[in-house]
């Protein structure tokens, strides 16, 4: 997948009719996908570009409040890879980005020959969040682009959403986060050294990514190639497994059922 800074974007002087959509995609839930699955059905008229945040500007703005992340960039940019999109805008958000209006963003991917944006229906963007997911139809047919609203994809009666999952990950809801994420939870880890003795091995999740609370859990480990079904113990953000692990980083998916998931289990 080619990724691009908003800078490189904007400043292409040639480029195919585009496709895009635009949000924070943490977590890369079902809505997320069905928004995916609506700028991939507009190709091969358009080349489709996903335009998303290395960081979540929740994160930037409002540090004291932010729970943590449900995935690492990498990790985003691995489940985009995976639903077949192969360009993307990673934007770095910043104090200048925070204050474009919602109307001088699509002018800007207007410019940049972008023909249809699709969003969904509870997304807000701009400075003090100035469009909505209306609004954004009314400027885009202005502007001459097409627009779409993806309807949420609901859960137990109400939309999927990071929040929603963010909040089953902190109350140990793992079955319900899986549910609404379309995958297990997963973290990638990186070995505490000190920590680790014997024929057990303690790691730290990447980034802020959130954590459920301290407690044994079932799980399966991605050791290289090698994928083992284990329980694990999270104890104030380290995380203690009870195996010999060759690498000093892994992947780590909290499951129900490990035998039935480890075959078609996808790891970002």
């Amino acid at each position: 997948m080619k990724v691009y800074t908003w800078e490189e974007f904007i400043s292409s002087s040639s480029r195919d009719p585009l496709a895009t959509t635009i949000g924070v995609f943490d977590g890369f839930h079902l809505g997320h996908q069905a928004l995916i699955q609506a700028v991939r059905s507009e190709s091969p008229a358009l080349v489709p570009y996903v335009i998303t945040f290395r960081e979540n500007p929740k994160k930037m703005l409002h540090r004291s409040s932010y729970k943590g992340s449900l995935l690492t960039a990498a990790q985003k940019l691995a489940a985009i890879s995976a639903f077949g999109i192969e360009h993307c805008v990673l934007i770095d958000f910043s104090d200048n980005f925070a204050t474009l209006a919602g109307r001088e963003f699509l002018t800007t991917l207007y410019l940049a020959n972008v023909q249809f944006v699709t969003v969904g229906e509870n997304f807000q963007f701009g400075y003090k969040l100035d469009t909505d997911a209306t609004k954004l139809v009314s400027i885009c047919d202005e502007l001459g682009m097409r627009s779409s609203i993806v309807k949420s994809v609901m859960y137990r009666g109400h939309p999927v959403s990071s929040s929603r999952i963010r909040h089953a990950v902190l109350e140990g809801k793992l079955n319900e986060a899986s549910e609404m994420l379309g995958r297990p939870y997963q973290l990638p880890l990186a070995r505490e050294g000190s920590k680790s003795e014997g024929s057990e091995a303690v790691f730290t999740p990447g980034d802020d990514l959130v954590l459920p609370p301290d407690g044994m859990y079932n799980a399966i480990v991605l050791d290289g190639g090698d994928a083992r079904e284990t329980v694990v113990s999270v104890a104030h953000r380290y995380i203690t497994i009870g195996l010999r692990m060759r690498s000093d980083s892994i992947r780590l998916a909290f499951v129900d059922k490990a035998t039935q998931e480890k075959e078609n289990l996808v790891w970002l």
